[in-house]
């Protein structure tokens, strides 16, 4: 006759914590990241509107130059990248645009970004547009992301708006600062979207609750077996 011996509690709680860890949605393949919030000084009006005007809720400044938004989300996440060149909408564009000769406001903004839940970013894809300094417009010189500072080369042949994706982070929290930095003699940068890769990081308290059900399940069909 077989003899099961009976495992422990904690070794089973322990062993199902670990497969909860393993199973946890999440916990090893980048997807896209829902931003729930970004927080910003607003862009600028030049020969058109590039301010955030779509931000919600705005409390009535999303249409002013260099107004602090926070609390809501508009036209940088809004699932949109332009595919014209900031001259090419008319008064109502997509880009969001700011302007360092307008003030300390519009010199290398920053936008915090947030989420809901706790999250690792694995990488950040930022649509921007190049006229190759027409208008004052040309691609970052570089984008700080998470405090780290991340040099684009400088493109003088294609005048086309493009992405730019920044791969190989592992940036934990539940927000993460972008800084955008102007070329040197040239005010305007134009950013049409931005978006996030990563996973999600499960709270301790569901990996327990987790775990403890995965061993109550063993330990049932534990005594099963010895029956």
């Amino acid at each position: 006759m077989k003899h099961l011996e009976k495992p422990s509690l904690f070794a089973m709680a322990a062993g199902a914590a670990m497969l909860a860890l393993t199973l946890a949605p999440g916990a090893g393949i980048a997807a896209p990241l829902t931003v729930t919030s970004y927080a910003m000084n607003n862009g600028a009006h030049g020969s058109f509107n590039y301010r955030d005007f779509d931000y919600t809720p705005c409390a009535g400044v999303c249409d002013t130059t260099s107004a602090a938004l926070s609390g809501g989300t508009g036209k940088l996440t809004d699932g949109v990248s332009p595919s014209l060149s900031w001259y090419q909408y008319g008064e109502r564009t997509p880009w969001v645009g700011w302007d360092s000769s307008q003030g300390p406001d519009q010199v290398n903004p920053v936008v915090r970004f947030g989420w809901d839940a706790k999250s690792t970013v694995k990488s950040v894809t930022i649509w921007v547009d190049n006229t190759l300094g027409a208008g004052g417009v040309w691609h970052p010189a570089s984008v700080s992301i998470g405090g780290t500072n991340y040099l684009i080369p400088l493109d003088t042949i294609d005048p086309a708006p493009r992405a730019y994706t920044f791969s190989g982070l592992d940036i934990t929290g539940s927000s993460v600062d972008l800084q955008f930095f102007q070329q040197a003699s040239f005010p305007w940068i134009m950013i049409g979207e931005v978006s996030f890769d990563g996973t999600a990081v499960p709270e301790p308290a569901s990996l327990a609750l987790l775990g403890l059900g995965l061993a109550g399940i063993g330990l049932t069909r534990w005594r099963r077996q010895a029956t």
